[in-house]
């Protein structure tokens, strides 16, 4: 599960040109291999975590900002 979220992330990581007036943030990329390293970091720790809660809580800002960075 975390897997997938960590894979959502990084395909809603990348911006295109602004629809609006605020730039896009920038954003790290990470390779698969370190995403499924994460992820297994991420279950060993277990559900509700403060970890997983802030990765989520990235995951929603990263597609707002996806949203208006068309």
């Amino acid at each position: 599960m975390r897997l997938v979220l960590l894979s959502a992330m990084v395909l809603l990581s990348a911006c295109a040109p602004t629809v609006s007036d605020r730039p896009c943030p920038r954003v790290t990329e990470f390779s698969p291999a370190i995403q499924r390293q994460a992820a297994e970091e991420l279950d060993r720790l277990g559900p509700g975590s403060a970890t997983g809660r802030m990765l989520d809580a990235l995951a929603v800002d990263r597609a707002f900002n996806r949203a208006i960075c068309r």
